[in-house]
């Protein structure tokens, strides 16, 4: 008989307690069998999530081993809309995991909160699909996706979380659920509803239902016991959307159906070709089919993640304040409007094996815990800077990138239509919280040292030129202040972000200075602009206390400030690559050999951007920080470069010539899709463009 734990047995970790390098601060929330807890983590200066599993469980070794092995495994599912696994652990005995800590709410809560239009639709779900894509594509199955694990952060990025269930899918490994059936009865394919062998097409299916719900307002079947829900599943033909929503347009409705087929067979054989319908079917030539208007929605009826018979109950507000949190496992406080199943031979016939998978998933369906906590947080506006007197031309504002805000979640928009755009990709939307600044120089003369500094907003707009004869512009953390290499004065600035202020701190042959992360520490080069002629210096803001690093070029910090990436070319020979630099154990190590430059790390510290040739062409790639995982996120014949990412790591910015046609500042998703024009470009002088840096800020 299946063993039910008591909420309390499973509170061995305290509020205040450390626990290695990690000290709770928090507890966010409670399963069956597992405790979510906030963490500081000493070693790294950040928060993290510890996912503690029961006591009662260390006592099960093979339950422990099964959950490292998992743990491991998911902790390689290296992708942006994953959340990360940052470290599996034991404290006297007891199993936890270290996940990545994030401040949001759930798709779950967006649609309580809010309607959502079609495009808005799609700006949720595509990177839950690129996530699910990426860890098929590694076989890796999710088998319990659903709104409570799809998570939208303060800044709008997506994560698909809580892998904790999912099987490995590799090759004389079966994936039948014969020891429980693990999922949510609301989302749960019928094969694995059946404990029968599960693919990918169940993680189809469970995303088929999100989009049914997104669309129609509530999922296929609604009833009033698991047992009833999960026979509907088995059985039942899903409603037609459209029978609920008359604006749900055929062709949409026509891709849900076909992803709820009971037959895998039937559906579609993958994530990908079901979002390619989807897309495709969104931008149907309906004309009454507005992209951007709201779809009315049939008064929403929230499927409970579980139907239990102790429900798990949310932290009382008074006493945890901060943990108005969302918990991916609260029961939903609305009622869920009954439906009585039909009655069917059939259905009695296969009903035998149900109640030992009921009671399975009573007891699993509480595993799903992710360490999150939700804090209202919306980032204030800064003031809009004061412009110098500059005479010049305004860079062109070749698009916008529109972002919409609505409710208390902040979902990405969608974008306006460009007076020029590169390419017919769906363009990249910004979260509305992302109200962040970019800074870059423009040719603004024939002369060479015609060049001004702007700051504008992350969609292109509101540009406003700060800086005479100034490069190399970079954004303090704070986005209080600039520092920037100014040409006729040959040295490095710091002023205000208005321009104002301004105090030169370095003097001489410099370029290329970034403030570090915590804001407290300049980075530039010393020397003539040539590999291997220039120092990496480290210094006060203030220009004090300066001290040589290494010799190296186009040096970029890494998120938590102890470690550097820059290009850098071996000791005699013409062998050029990216390096990483620790400056704790003043230790270099070489992660490519492509001649990589302007290197820019994620805000997440897992991934670097750089530009290198590619074919006699300049492109953009991205790798790992220990230099696997390297792929190319463009193929232009031209020069593209300088990319740095968006604050939440969603979006990378960077130039192009387009192939050789114009320069411009672009915007694209971090996987390479929806390249987006931003800003018309004066051509860079000379080889200039390969040293000219981007920075982004709040």
């Amino acid at each position: 008989m299946a063993t039910i734990f008591r909420r309390n047995d499973a509170m061995s970790f305290k509020v205040g307690e450390t626990v290695g390098p990690y000290k709770i601060v928090q507890h966010i929330g409670q399963g069956g069998m597992a405790t979510i807890y906030k963490a500081y983590q000493t070693t790294l200066d950040r928060y993290v999530a510890l996912k503690i599993m029961h006591p009662a469980l260390k006592e099960d070794r093979s339950f422990v081993m099964r959950l490292q092995r998992e743990a491991t495994v998911i902790a390689k599912l290296n992708h942006p809309n994953i959340v990360a696994v940052h470290d599996f652990r034991e404290h006297e005995g007891i199993p936890f995991l270290v996940l990545h800590f994030i401040e949001g709410k759930t798709l779950k809560d967006v649609l309580k909160e809010q309607k959502l239009n079609k495009q808005q639709i799609l700006n949720i779900i595509r990177p839950v699909a690129d996530a699910l894509n990426y860890a098929h594509s590694r076989g890796v199955l999710h088998r319990d996706v659903k709104p409570s694990n799809i998570l939208i952060d303060n800044d709008g990025h997506v994560y698909l979380s809580d892998f904790g269930l999912a099987r490995i899918a590799q090759s004389g490994e079966s994936t039948a659920s014969q020891d429980m059936m693990i999922g949510s009865p609301h989302y749960l394919s019928p094969e694995q509803a059946k404990s029968e062998p599960v693919d990918a097409r169940t993680d189809v299916y469970s995303l088929g239902v999100i989009l049914y719900e997104m669309f129609v307002g509530r999922v296929p079947f609604i009833a009033e016991t698991t047992y009833a829900t999960i026979l509907a599943q088995i059985n039942d033909t899903p409603p037609a959307p459209r029978a609920f929503n008359s604006k749900v347009p055929i062709a949409v409705e026509q891709v849900l159906l076909k992803a709820l087929a009971k037959n895998p067979a039937d559906r579609f054989a993958s994530i990908r070709e079901m979002m390619r319908a989807l897309e495709n079917a969104v931008r149907g030539p309906r004309e009454e089919d507005d992209p951007a208007a709201p779809i009315p929605l049939v008064e929403y009826k929230p499927a409970p993640d579980s139907v239990s018979p102790q429900p798990v109950r949310r932290a009382d507000d008074k006493k945890q304040p901060e943990a108005n949190a969302l918990h991916p496992l609260r029961r939903a406080a609305d009622k869920v409007k009954p439906a009585t199943p039909r009655a069917s031979a059939d259905r009695k016939r296969r009903a035998s094996w149900l109640p030992l998978a009921i009671a399975a998933l009573v007891l699993l369906a509480f595993v799903a815990c992710v360490g999150i906590v939700v804090a209202t947080f919306i980032p204030g506006l800064m003031s809009s800077p004061t412009p110098v007197r500059v005479t010049l031309t305004t860079p062109t504002r070749a698009g916008v990138i529109a972002p919409t805000a609505t409710g208390g979640i902040l979902v990405p928009g969608i974008s306006a239509t460009p007076a020029q755009s590169p390419t017919r990709a769906a363009s990249p939307t910004v979260a509305a919280a992302l109200r962040g600044k970019i800074a870059y120089s423009l040719a603004t003369g024939d002369a060479a040292d015609n060049r001004t500094i702007f700051i504008a907003d992350v969609d292109g707009t509101d540009a406003r030129a700060i800086v005479e004869f100034g490069l190399w512009p970079s954004l303090s953390p704070d986005g209080k202040q600039i520092a920037y290499y100014r040409i006729k004065d040959e040295g490095i600035y710091v002023a205000n972000r208005d321009g104002s202020g301004a105090r030169k701190i370095v003097t001489g042959e410099t370029c290329c200075v970034q403030w570090s992360p915590d804001g407290k520490r300049l980075m530039y080069l010393q020397g003539k602009l040539k590999v291997g002629d220039t120092k990496i210096i480290i210094a006060n803001p203030d220009g004090t206390g300066r001290a040589e690093v290494t010799a190296g070029f186009s040096p970029a910090w890494a998120p938590e400030g102890n470690r550097i990436v820059y290009t850098a070319c071996q000791p005699g020979t013409t062998s050029c690559g990216l390096y990483t630099y620790d400056l704790r154990a003043n230790r270099a190590t070489m992660i490519t050999r492509d001649d990589g430059k302007t290197p820019h790390w994620s805000p997440r510290g897992d991934k670097i951007v750089y530009h290198a040739d590619s074919g006699g062409f300049t492109n953009l790639f991205v790798v790992n920080p220990d230099g696997s995982g390297r792929a190319q996120l463009t193929s232009g014949r031209g020069n593209t470069g300088q990319a740095v990412w968006s604050l939440d790591g969603s979006f990378i910015f960077f130039r192009s010539d387009q192939d050789g046609k114009a320069w411009g500042i672009f915007v694209m998703r971090a996987d390479g899709t929806g390249r987006r024009l931003l800003i018309n470009n004066a051509p860079p002088d000379g080889d200039l463009w390969a040293r000219e840096l981007l920075s982004v800020g709040p």
